[in-house]
C-alpha cells in the first residue's frame, strides 16, 4: 500500500530520530513528509517504532493511505514527482 507520512516534532532530538526512522522506511518528498510503499506489516512496525519516539502530548504523526484506485490521481504541482510504486 502507498502511505503518504507527515510529521510535526516540536524537539529536535525525537525530530532527528522520526527522520531517521522514516527514511528506513520510504522517500523524503518534502522536509517532513515522506511517501511510503508498505505491506501491512511494515505499516504496524513503523507505526509501533514512531509511538515510541514522539511525545504524545507534544506531538504529531499522520498516516495517509492511497489505494490503488486513488493513487493514478495524486498530483505534483511544482518540483518533484511522486515516488514511483514498485510491485510487490
Amino acid at each position: 500500500m502507498f502511505v503518504v507520512v507527515s510529521y510535526d516534532v516540536v524537539d529536535d532530538r525525537r525530530r532527528t530520530k522520526v527522520h531517521k526512522t522514516l527514511k528506513n522506511f520510504g522517500v523524503r518528498v518534502q522536509y517532513s513528509v515522506f511517501e511510503c510503499q508498505l505491506d501491512a506489516d511494515e505499516l504496524k512496525r513503523l507505526q509501533r517504532r514512531l509511538r515510541h519516539l514522539i511525545d504524545g502530548q507534544e506531538d504529531s504523526v499522520r498516516f495517509y493511505t492511497l489505494c490503488e484506485v486513488c493513487l493514478p490521481k495524486a498530483q505534483v504541482v511544482g518540483v518533484g514527482e511522486l515516488t514511483q510504486v514498485k510491485p510487490y
